[in-house]
């Protein structure tokens, strides 16, 4: 065998590095667009060299992002009650 188709070519080092960051990096992506509620389908273009990346990050910078409605706040269990203890004394000063 020739020594030449023996060894691996600097593009094909290239490919499997491109290749290896595009599958460690659609997790996020598909998190980060299903968070957002965009079209899982912009996965995608991390597999296209080059300009993919380019391209996926274009598309979450300029595109529209739906608006979602407002996550409901997390309080501490004390928090909560000493908000609706507040509520209920106002509720009872509003009516007396």
């Amino acid at each position: 065998m020739d020594a030449a188709h023996a060894s691996i070519e600097g593009w094909q080092i290239a490919m499997g590095v491109h290749a290896a960051l595009t599958i460690l990096a659609l997790w996020p992506a598909r998190q980060l667009l299903r968070r957002a509620g965009l079209p899982a389908g912009w996965m995608g273009w991390l597999a296209l060299p080059l300009f993919g990346w380019a391209v996926f990050a274009t598309l979450l910078a300029f595109r529209p992002w739906p608006a979602l409605p407002a996550r409901p706040e997390k309080l501490h269990p004390r928090e909560r009650l000493k908000r609706e203890r507040a509520r209920k004394a106002a509720a009872a000063a509003g009516e007396g």
